[in-house]
């Protein structure tokens, strides 16, 4: 149904569109445009655009949108219907154009240098500082401002981390939705690729400044957790506070910490406050039992860990598989809203670690990783990640080859 003159978009076509734009069909598409009497200067979208105050009178003519291109005025609005063919361009054009805000930017000084540095070796360590030794009362005082220190050391690494992590995924988003923009106007190809490829190279420099953050060995016991077998619940005297919860807590605390476990880029060490709230939660205000069931799963939860790092170190479990996926962009939220991110943090920083490929038009990643990272991408692969098994047949093509032979629309998830 076309637009009545009450449906109407008011865009600045001045600033959106400028002659580099490939327009495509829209280029004959009359647009109303209001100009000085002598014809010359700029085109503007409303009689009232304050740069046409000094003209003696005003005149408004249709002009083909591929000839007015050049003398739009960029502080215009045009009143454009909604059905336009204009509108729908506009916003792909767009969505290529926001590519440039991340290039060009001022190379990292000596003290990011020295962050990133500090940031990594701090986060090989663990996500905390370690756990202080004993002292004599004399150094009691200097010990805590030195854990202090070391407190705000790693918060500023986590924080470090984060941050790149966020950086890198904002990147790539800008750059699938160009994709997109392209994929439905294929005539504009030529005028993004450069911005693509531009921004290509910003989006591996951040990936791999992300990836030094984080430790391959956590990804995969991490993987490790997914495969364990679900414990089986056994009493102990600590369990003597829980009572007849005392199953249903074992089996709440194995839940939760797993889940967090499979799903982070974190020690498994750094799960155990799961299974503290899980315990706490149980026994309320009751204290009777307590410090004793929490020593209880302390010691289960140091079991879990022994048996998948176990699995972690099997011959088979280090075996290395050859995968793609197509990780998604981010989901855009109201404007007071975060964008949402997909992509668990064990995903995000498995893509950025192993990573040995990368299609740009395609937005696909080809990975190399040990069996048990590959055997959980494949078995968490949905409509939203793709992924696929490259080379199942021992094709000796290379990475960016096989990726570029992924055929997307005939995809079947493994």
């Amino acid at each position: 149904m076309p637009s009545t003159p009450d449906e109407l978009r008011h865009v600045m076509l001045g600033s959106l569109f400028t002659p580099e734009v490939p327009l495509g069909p829209t280029r004959d598409i009359l647009i109303a445009c209001h100009v000085s009497a002598t014809g010359k200067g700029k085109l503007h979208g409303s009689p009232e655009c304050r740069t046409l105050r000094s003209a003696a009178s005003v005149d408004q003519i249709d002009v083909p949108f591929g000839e007015a291109v050049e003398r739009l005025c960029a502080s215009c609005r045009w009143p454009l219907p909604t059905d336009s063919l204009i509108l729908p361009l506009g916003a792909a054009v767009s969505e290529v154009d926001s590519l440039a805000i991340w290039l060009d930017r001022e190379s990292k000084d000596e003290e990011n240098l020295e962050a990133e540095c500090d940031a990594a070796i701090a986060l090989a360590a663990g996500e905390y500082p370690p756990r202080a030794t004993e002292s004599g009362d004399e150094e009691e005082e200097d010990d805590e401002a030195g854990r202090d220190e070391e407190w705000e050391r790693y918060e500023r690494a986590r924080n470090f981390r984060s941050r790149r992590h966020e950086r890198w995924r904002r990147l790539h988003s800008y750059l699938t939705r160009s994709n997109e923009a392209v994929a439905e106007y294929p005539f504009l190809a030529p005028w993004a690729d450069g911005l693509q490829s531009r921004l290509a190279t910003v989006l591996d420099e951040e990936r791999r400044v992300f990836a030094a953050l984080v430790q391959p060995i956590r990804l995969l016991e991490a993987a490790a957790v997914r495969v364990l077998p679900e414990p089986q619940f056994s009493t102990d005297p600590g369990f003597a506070g829980l009572g007849a919860e005392a199953e249903k807590t074992f089996r709440r605390a194995w839940y939760e910490w797993s889940q967090r476990a499979i799903w982070s880029w974190r020690r498994l060490e750094d799960q155990d406050f799961a299974v503290y709230t899980v315990v706490s939660d149980a026994f309320g205000r009751r204290r009777k039992g307590k410090p004793e069931a929490h020593a209880a799963f302390s010691r289960f939860t140091a079991d879990w860990i022994r048996q998948a790092r176990e699995e972690a170190g099997r011959p088979a479990s280090t075996a290395w598989q050859l995968v793609a996926v197509k990780a998604p962009a981010l989901v855009r939220t109201h404007h007071s809203e975060p964008e949402r991110d997909p992509l668990t943090l064990w995903e995000a920083a498995v893509i950025a670690t192993y990573q040995v490929a990368f299609n740009r038009k395609a937005g696909t990643t080809a990975l190399l990783v040990p069996h048990l990272i590959a055997e959980q991408l494949l078995a968490c692969a949905s409509d939203d990640m793709p992924v696929l098994r490259l080379a199942p047949d021992g094709s000796a093509l290379p990475a960016e080859v096989l990726l570029e032979q992924w055929d997307h629309a005939g995809l079947t998830l493994s």
